[in-house]
């Protein structure tokens, strides 16, 4: 821990160190992801990311410990709104009008990066920890996958998320009514790379 000097006083400073994940990362990840999200994930699921697109699995560590991680996967999509081409926000359009515009869009599939989850143990939140989770999946979906969009989903009511994905680019580009389990909507968020 280092001390900074920020508006005349002393703050102490947490150092941490974000890294690809190795398969003994798994079970400490699940450990974060049931601490802080209601969203859980079995071992098969986690492996199954890391062994496919393991580049864009990371774990951040502070003194060693585990504190946080962002895991993505690469799709191949041909929905205008995943590809950051349009917005859907406002515009009332049917499940099937959306289904025969993707499919009227197979030719054209592009590899789109999917932020499955991202999460920071709650002692280390606001300390820049998630900004670089996000900041280097950005690059590593955009430079290893070469991807042409970004996207996620995001609780309609999680504002800090919301905020800091928009800081990085993404964009809020559909509503997904009853998303989660407990029937909150969900946004999806894209961020146009190409």
């Amino acid at each position: 821990m280092r001390l900074k000097l920020k508006g005349g006083m002393l703050m102490a400073q947490t150092t941490f160190i974000v890294r690809r994940a190795k398969d003994s990362d798994i079970y400490e990840v699940m450990n974060i992801n049931l601490e802080t999200l209601p969203e859980n994930y079995w071992y098969g699921f986690y492996k199954h990311l890391l062994d496919n697109w393991g580049e864009a699995f990371l774990v951040a560590e502070v003194e060693g410990k585990l504190v946080g991680y962002s895991m993505s996967r690469v799709e191949e999509q041909g929905d205008p709104a995943l590809l950051g081409l349009v917005s859907e926000i406002g515009v009332e359009e049917s499940i099937f009008k959306r289904v025969i515009t993707t499919l009227k869009n197979i030719k054209n599939l592009r590899p789109v990066g999917h932020l499955v989850s991202i999460a920071v143990r709650a002692p280390y939140r606001r300390m820049g920890i998630g900004s670089k989770l996000l900041e280097e999946t950005i690059r590593v979906l955009r430079e290893v996958y070469n991807v042409d969009s970004i996207y996620l989903e995001v609780r309609v009511s999680n504002e800090p998320a919301i905020r800091l994905y928009e800081k990085f680019g993404f964009k809020k580009a559909r509503i997904i009514k009853g998303y989660y389990s407990d029937g909150e909507d969900a946004y999806i968020m894209v961020k146009r790379l190409k």
